[in-house]
């Protein structure tokens, strides 16, 4: 294979890679991400395929290999000129080699109803994260179209940028606000248990959340924020809780549409009492967590090693650009629970989903929740968040 580099990887890839360095080998497969795109019909797969070459042309991380060394943080990317397409149906359970091949495959799936055809996609995180996925899903479908495209941003000249001497400031501040975020943060002991996943559908429609943030001026995921920790506060019986954002890095207009690993785990620290009223503690988790927002760029080698069991993850995954608000009427609500998947990583770990509705998925790895904590604390949040929307600002 011939490719352009080594380049040095971007902090989002190296927090990637460093989680990887650590991760057993039975859950490397954890980072892969099992898509399904609808196509238009009549989409023909030669189609598909020139699009999906043009694809990989326009993005370089889906042909890039990693050149591995003796210490994790000394990684290097390397980017294919001419890599194939391997247009082949995969096992979202078959971990990657990082080094041999870039790290997706995709395939044509025409369902049993005789419906539109759809394109099946095992990608992995250090490829594209949750944002870049969507960026690949406007550009296959722009390109089919036969749409012309601007030039899209680099990985390689991102890392270049993040280590140039005007940067550097910027990452000491980011990692220095880490550690005295995590020190501020109470302690409390945790041992992991098994695995429980469920979630919440919690009936509460896009656009009535929408319009609740408004009226508290905040933004939908901070409202989310909020109603996470009040429950967090009620459930655990203390107030102060230490809060891990996933934190996309995308602020900058020249990696907005960066297709890459750019996300980081960034922590912030929230007060919140779950009978108190609502507007202040929204003010608070939305200044702490525009803190921590501005934080989120930070070298991870430079910093103490993740610790999953220290605080409550949270995940906010936004509505489509062009997302309809309707329904408005509050629907019924129900828990599900999930079959286990990804053992690696938080212990306490909330998803949101908001479009149409509002659902919540909790991952769950810790001493004393089984599934009745777990469908308790769905449960209070769903609660939480139906009286923050009914309430007057």
């Amino acid at each position: 294979m011939h490719g352009q580099g080594g380049y040095p990887l971007t902090m989002g890839q190296r927090s990637m890679w460093r989680a990887l360095s650590v991760r057993p080998p039975e859950q490397l497969w954890e980072s892969n991400q099992d898509l399904v795109w609808s196509l238009p019909a009549g989409t023909a797969a030669e189609q598909v395929r020139q699009a999906l070459t043009a694809l990989a042309a326009r993005h370089e991380s889906l042909r890039t290999v990693y050149r591995p060394a003796d210490e994790p943080d000394a990684v290097r990317q390397v980017v294919l000129r001419d890599p194939p397409v391997r247009f082949t149906e995969a096992s979202v359970r078959e971990p990657f080699d990082l080094a041999a091949q870039p790290a997706w495959r995709a395939w044509l799936h025409s369902p049993d109803d005789g419906g539109s055809p759809q394109l099946r996609l095992v990608i992995h995180h250090l490829a594209a994260d949750g944002a870049a996925v969507r960026i690949l899903e406007s550009d296959l479908r722009a390109l089919l179209r036969g749409d012309r495209l601007a030039d899209a941003p680099t990985p390689r000249k991102v890392a270049e940028r993040q280590r140039a001497d005007e940067f550097r400031a910027r990452l000491i501040a980011a990692g220095e606000y880490r550690r005295r975020t995590i020190a501020a943060a109470p302690r409390v002991p945790v041992s992991r248990g098994s695995l429980v996943r469920a979630r919440a559908h919690t009936g509460i429609p896009y656009g009535v959340v929408r319009d609740a943030a408004r009226r508290l001026r905040i933004t939908v995921p901070t409202l989310l924020l909020t109603v996470y920790a009040q429950a967090l506060a009620a459930t655990t019986g203390r107030t102060d809780q230490l809060l891990w954002q996933l934190a996309s890095n995308r602020l900058d207009p020249t990696v907005r549409r960066l297709v890459s690993s750019m996300t980081q785990w960034v922590p912030m620290l929230a007060a919140c009492d779950p009978d108190g009223p609502l507007p202040p503690m929204a003010r608070g988790v939305n200044v702490a967590a525009l803190r921590a927002m501005q934080h989120g760029v930070y070298d991870p080698f430079a910093v103490a090693p993740m610790d999953f069991d220290h605080g409550s993850f949270f995940t906010f995954i936004p509505a489509p650009a062009d997302a309809d608000p309707e329904p408005s009427e509050v629907a019924p609500r129900r828990v599900e629970f999930l079959p286990p998947r990804a053992y690696s990583g938080a212990s306490f770990y909330l998803m949101a989903w908001v479009h149409p509705c509002v659902q919540f998925t909790l991952r769950v790895m810790r001493g004393g929740y089984g599934r009745a904590e777990v469908e308790r604390f769905l449960t209070t949040m769903t609660d939480l968040l139906l009286r923050a929307v009914e309430e007057p600002a």
